[in-house]
């Protein structure tokens, strides 16, 4: 047992390198089936752990349906809903093909996504464009004729005129442009107002230079759009965790992902297998006339945020985040000071300046999880059940279950006592 708890803190130390000597920058703006693995027109990529079509949550169900009609491949939403239950259209994780999905987590083939390469380590990770600042979205599950609109805005002007800046301004290092936020009272998953402003101020000049008159119009949309950035910083923070997975006999997680339904992980020592619960309850601020039995339970991706170090792990960074979930800013601090006991690295990208610009805890370890009966906390979004956008704003949990049926798995594939019992 002691050669083996060695070679798993050599593992981990290995992880936690990758994970810390990351450095993800944004190069370019393409279309999913141009970009992501695998993908082909009647694939449909959603967030969280897979899950059947019988089983998928109301709004992720309608944005699936969007995105098939979107795509031209139904004419209405009953249409797709048919060709999905028949298999005539396939369903896969976002994770499963380099990508990530904010909320309901949905990409198409002709949507574009933001592409995002690990200097350090030459991987490449994805995530859709924020669609716009208004509630109804498809990636919460709305699909109607404004929706449909903004995409089709999205493909035809915002990502030609910022692809062409980006690819004329080369790369953006957006390791830089978290740091700075957390600086600035982001949490880089729930808040993103500094990190947005930061992604302007560096790409504002091309826009001017190159844009023309869609530059300008991309302008008003950026400044209206304080949550732009997240789709960004999720890229980056899939590339920085994908570097640290396939490490025999590492338990970091290096995907922390959740559907509505069930939340999942994955560890870097156990290949490409999910672990499972059911996905937490979303506790905090939820809108005027909305209250927790309207929403779904915690849905998205944009927990690979949470997964490097971000979000909930660095809420004490953000104390206007903080006193919008809760009554102080003390039960902020607290969170980042619980999540250091789960987690085998601090990250000193990431420094704090309320702790002393401490770095964020990172990497989260599937052993001191189960062993601390600490949890991971998750800054999230409040989904409407019924389609109606966001509703609060919170945090969740990630559930026990999942991590416990991870460390079994683990002992089953790396102790030998266990394998000759």
């Amino acid at each position: 047992m002691t050669e083996l708890k060695e070679r798993i803190n050599a593992a981990n130390g290995e992880a936690a390198r990758r994970m810390l000597e990351s450095v993800p920058v944004w190069i370019d703006i393409r279309t999913a089936g141009e970009a992501v693995p695998g993908m082909r027109r009647h694939l449909i990529l959603h967030a969280g752990p897979p899950i059947s079509w019988d089983r998928m949550c109301a709004p992720q169900r309608n944005a699936v349906c969007g995105a098939v009609v979107h795509e031209g491949l139904a004419g209405t939403l009953d249409e797709a809903a048919d060709m999905v239950a028949a298999g005539e259209v396939d369903l896969a994780p976002c994770h499963q093909h380099q990508a990530v999905g904010s909320m309901c987590g949905v990409i198409s083939f002709s949507m574009p996504v933001l592409v995002v390469r690990n200097k350090t380590f030459q991987n490449e990770a994805y995530c859709h464009i924020y669609e716009h600042p208004g509630r109804e979205k498809l990636s919460y599950g709305t699909y109607n004729e404004q929706v449909a609109a903004n995409l089709t805005w999205l493909q035809e002007v915002l990502a030609p005129t910022l692809g062409t800046v980006i690819r004329s301004m080369g790369e953006l290092d957006i390791r830089s442009i978290i740091a700075r936020a957390l600086s600035m009272g982001d949490d880089c998953h729930s808040r993103n107002f500094a990190s947005t402003s930061a992604l302007v101020v560096e790409c504002a000049p091309e826009l001017a230079r190159i844009g023309g008159p869609d530059g300008v119009v991309v302008l008003q949309f950026l400044k209206q759009c304080s949550q732009f950035a997240l789709h960004l910083v999720m890229a980056a923070c899939k590339a920085t965790a994908d570097a640290a997975a396939g490490i025999p006999c590492s338990t970091v997680v290096t995907t922390l992902a959740r559907n509505g339904v069930e939340t999942g992980i994955r560890v870097s020592g156990l290949d490409d297998r999910w672990f499972t619960g059911p996905a937490g309850e979303i506790t905090g601020l939820y809108f005027s006339g909305f209250g927790p039995r309207d929403g779904v339970a915690d849905i998205g991706d944009s927990a690979i945020t949470e997964t490097i170090g971000l979000g909930a792990f660095a809420h004490a960074a953000s104390p206007a985040l903080a006193l919008v979930k809760s009554d102080t800013c003390r039960e902020a601090l607290g969170f980042t000071d619980r999540m250091r006991a789960i987690t085998v690295a601090e990250n000193p990208n990431f420094p704090i300046p309320y702790l002393d610009s401490r770095g964020t805890p990172t990497g989260i370890d599937i052993r001191l999880v189960v062993d601390r009966r600490t949890v991971p906390i998750i800054n999230t979004a409040a989904a409407d059940r019924q389609g109606r956008g966001q509703i609060g704003v919170g945090n969740a949990t990630a559930p026990m279950q999942a991590f416990v049926a991870a460390l079994r798995a683990f002992a089953d594939e790396y102790d030998a006592t266990r394998r000759s019992a």
